[in-house]
């Protein structure tokens, strides 16, 4: 399919028929695939049209006709978890595929960017880790790839790994704490689908129909669409991309000594480049639509980094494509749990308004869970060590909330702000068994307080209660406001918790 014919998919959402040769499977399923278990099970792929199908799996025989375009699938009723590993055979006419070692257990989709990327030679205790080998988690990871149309996947590109020397370099330290975590409360297999791409904003993994539907997005359909209807050649659009990044590598080389001139700068590939994976919707395009729909128990993202500089904005679009991904799947109330990006001393961008938005979606979306990492952070590292905690912190958000397991998983949350005669009382929930600092010292640090003239002065903060934390600012005799944590990076570094050690969450409010 060429880039013209393309654009005629992104507007009708329709796929061209295929004739194909043999009974095929979709190259998602492979020799060591974990399903999912206790809930119905998706299986496709593709046939002569009009042939039968059977698949066969676990005492499971379901049978299914390709259609005109040669599609077929089939759903197998829900699976006890189990690690004895077994055949899945798929058959036609004369024509059987045979996939071996297929275990079943809990299956998660681990997506975003480059926090969602950092392997875990990158974090702190990773080394242990990667001359570990647990057979229970198994993982894998879809190539990153750009370009409209997107080349087909195979099913090498998908191979499913066991976590062991070697092959565990390549799980995102964040996705694998996160397994890790989970394997150890839930038991079984864990099976990691691991689909990110570092640098990338929330529209590159949203389909062009989600993002038309909203007035406030629209515009990013129309940008990629334009250059799909360009005169522009494939190899234009790679010229423009590899410019940019030849000059970006070469700039992060003269700022380590800054001896001589510095390089030219060169163009940012646009929105409109198909093969730029920061365009509206390139990455779901060629990485996320070939999982579609393979059974997941639900979803954990990090990312926002890259749309920090338009946190309005992101209040939309992050809403809308969960929303995108949950019709795909045809999930309404599918888990989707992310980390609030951390603390990082960025120069331009608003952290704490895109804080807010990841906020704001947690408290209106349905069925969704946030995981802090404001203490995790470092000030000159966009990409943190710390990503234990934050795998753990998204497991703890499983365990309560798909689990049914009784456990805290969220910190200290604003309730409400009470005056006092000198001072201002902001008053806590999800406090559990008391608030506390992280370093035990009776100061806590983050809070600022600011009167009418809007201008925020640090508070002398202390907790005074179970649940409540009293300010004073001598330069503020009337208060209006209050915030906390409300920096990209905060200086010195937060410490408030609760009595499960879970950070509290950063908030702007006023009296």
């Amino acid at each position: 399919m060429n880039i013209k014919k393309y654009i005629l998919v992104l507007v009708a959402g329709v796929t061209a028929s295929a004739v194909f040769a043999e009974v095929r499977v979709a190259p998602v399923f492979n020799d060591g695939a974990v399903l999912q278990c206790d809930m119905p099970v998706n299986v496709w792929g593709t046939a002569d049209p009009g042939a039968p199908v059977t698949v066969s799996f676990a005492g499971q025989k379901k049978t299914a006709v390709a259609s005109a375009s040669g599609e077929w699938k089939v759903v197998l009723d829900p699976l006890k978890a189990s690690s004895e590993p077994r055949s899945l055979h798929v058959s036609s006419s004369e024509i059987q595929v045979s996939l071996n070692d297929i275990v079943v257990g809990e299956v998660w989709l681990a997506t975003g960017q480059s926090n969602m990327v950092m392997p875990l030679r990158n974090s702190t205790g990773g080394d242990e880790r990667l001359k570990m080998t647990i057979p229970e988690i198994r993982f894998m990871k879809v190539p990153q790839q750009t370009g409209l149309p997107p080349d087909p996947m195979n099913a090498e590109q998908l191979a499913w790994k066991e976590f062991k020397p070697g092959p565990n370099n390549e799980i995102a330290a964040v996705a694998f704490y996160f397994a890790e975590y989970l394997q150890k409360q839930v038991g079984g297999p864990v099976g990691i689908v691991q689909c990110s791409y570092g640098g990338t904003p929330a529209e590159a993994w949203t389909p062009a129909w989600a993002l038309d539907e909203k007035p406030e997005l629209k515009y990013l359909a129309s940008a990629i669409r334009g250059g799909l209807a360009s005169d522009k050649t494939t190899e234009q659009w790679q010229k423009e991309k590899d410019a940019f990044w030849d000059f970006w590598r070469a700039r992060r080389e003269w700022a380590k000594t800054r001896e001589g001139p510095a390089p030219e700068p060169v163009p940012k590939p646009g929105p409109d480049n198909p093969l730029n994976q920061q365009a509206p919707t390139v990455l779901f395009e060629n990485m996320l639509k070939p999982l579609i729909p393979y059974t997941a128990r639900g979803i954990v993202w990090y990312q926002g980094e890259s749309n920090a500089g338009k946190p309005d904005e992101y209040r939309v679009l992050f809403p809308a494509m969960i929303d995108a991904w949950r019709k795909l799947w045809d999930r309404p109330d599918w888990p989707f749990f992310f980390v609030q990006i951390s603390a990082y001393n960025h120069p331009t961008q608003d952290w704490p308004g895109l804080r807010d938005a990841q906020r704001f979606t947690r408290d209106t979306v349905p069925h969704t869970g946030m995981a802090l990492s404001i203490d995790c952070g470092e000030k000159e590292e966009i990409h943190p060590w710390a990503k234990q905690p934050v795998g753990e912190r998204l497991g703890l958000l499983a365990m309560e909330q798909v689990y049914g397991r009784d456990v805290v998983s969220r910190g200290p949350a604003f309730q409400t702000l009470e005056k006092e005669e000198d001072a201002v009382r902001v008053v806590f929930q999800y406090s559990e068994k008391g608030l506390e600092t992280s370093d035990g010292k009776a100061d806590v640090p983050g809070f600022e307080i600011a009167g009418a003239d809007g201008e925020y002065h640090p508070a002398a903060a202390k907790i005074i209660s179970s649940n409540a934390v009293e300010l004073t600012c001598p330069e503020v005799r009337k208060p209006v406001s209050v915030r906390y944590a409300w920096h990209n990076w905060v200086e010195p570094p937060v410490t408030l918790q609760n009595s499960s050690g879970l950070p509290a969450e950063p908030f702007s409010a006023q009296k």
